[in-house]
């Protein structure tokens, strides 16, 4: 993934700007969706909204879990047979954590780029914090950002805001995104959910 890069650009719609976020391979699908989470996570933040750090925990000691349990196996200090019950237990212990770190983020995070808390002073929407979703098909040029209630990080919900924008509109030729211009479509998607008009937002720019 390209990180923040020093250059400076004229868009059609900006002038001069610096910092912007920028992909090495314009054709690399999955750079692009780094920096289009990265650019939505931040714009979020931005607003004054507090990432949520539990599920993020949860799926780091899993995956902790997991890697211990396969050192464990790798080095027990014990040649075969003498290891064979540590062995066991570390391969099904093993095959279960990692079997539920996947579950989880199947089922549990489902993609989720970003939870916060709730906002203070915020509406009755926020009221269980933000899930942000950015989904991008193989192949595909479109992003779909979703804004959805904390306790019901669901698309199809009532209350959730979603637009789905061309990566085409927000990537110059050299790879550098339009970050400022993305901002602005994040910006107005957290205020028609803010306001109670998810359902309005539902369209493509």
């Amino acid at each position: 993934m390209g990180g923040k890069v020093a250059v400076e650009v004229e868009g059609p719609d900006e002038g001069p700007v610096r910092n912007w976020l920028a992909v090495q391979n314009t054709g690399d699908i999955g750079q692009i969706k780094r920096i289009f989470d990265e650019a939505v996570v931040t714009t979020v933040l931005d607003m004054g909204y507090t990432e949520l750090h539990m599920v993020t925990n949860v799926k780091i000691v899993l995956g902790l879990v997991t890697c211990l349990l396969a050192l464990v196996a790798q080095f027990y200090p014990v040649k075969f047979p003498g290891n064979y019950t540590v062995l066991v237990v570390c391969v099904a212990g093993y095959c279960a954590f990692n079997t539920g770190l996947q579950l989880y983020i199947t089922y549990v995070e489902k993609g989720m780029v970003l939870l916060t808390k709730p906002k203070e002073g915020g509406s009755r929407t926020t009221d269980s914090g933000l899930a942000i979703r950015c989904k991008m098909q193989r192949f595909s040029e479109n992003v779909t950002i979703s804004v959805m209630r904390g306790d019901a990080p669901s698309p199809a919900h009532p209350a959730a805001a979603e637009v789905t924008v061309s990566v085409c509109d927000f990537m110059y030729k050299d790879g550098v995104l339009a970050e400022n211009k993305l901002r602005g479509v994040v910006e107005a998607l957290v205020g028609e959910f803010e306001a109670g008009r998810g359902r309005d937002s539902r369209k493509t720019k």
